[in-house]
């Protein structure tokens, strides 16, 4: 009879099981091709390589949504927001694909952290298709000393 000896090389077999362990997606990254996204900004990343992905970013000074519309023309995406939220609708139409024909509708909410000036918004979207909405904070004041008197009444 055979007897059937597990090989413990790089041909998937048991090493690669515990590479896989420690970061399973790896694998699955390292097929994919996830080419850069070049932000309004000048800075380049990606947002995850799946269309729809979106990306916060909540620092000291400002708060930053990153989204991919590639799907969208700018004038088919329209952004509304009041002082907890920010809404991003878009839509186009039936239009023809490489798979027959297509319409699209997304709406995304977004909620605002409290210190967000909602007045210095701006959005710009690049060739790609991603939609980048930032808006600077307002410095926050910092609690000062408050002397509360006590009143004492008798009953």
């Amino acid at each position: 009879m055979f007897a059937i000896t597990p090989r413990f090389s790089n041909d998937y077999g048991l090493l690669s099981f515990f590479e896989e362990l420690g970061d399973p997606y790896s694998r699955y990254q390292q097929q994919r091709d996830l080419l850069p996204v070049h932000f309004g900004d000048g800075t380049i990343g990606h947002i995850g390589g799946r269309i729809g992905g979106s990306q916060i970013e909540n620092a000291d000074k400002e708060f930053r949504i990153r989204l991919d519309l590639s799907h969208y023309k700018p004038e088919e995406v329209k952004i509304t927001m009041d002082s907890h939220k920010v809404t991003v609708h878009a839509k186009h139409e039936e239009r023809q694909d490489n798979h027959g024909f297509v319409s699209r509708e997304m709406t995304r909410t977004y909620k605002l952290p409290n210190d967000v000036d909602v007045n210095s918004a701006s959005s710009t979207m690049n060739a790609n298709g991603t939609l980048s909405i930032k808006m600077s904070k307002s410095a926050m004041e910092i609690p000062k000393e408050v002397k509360i008197p006590v009143e004492f009444k008798k009953d």
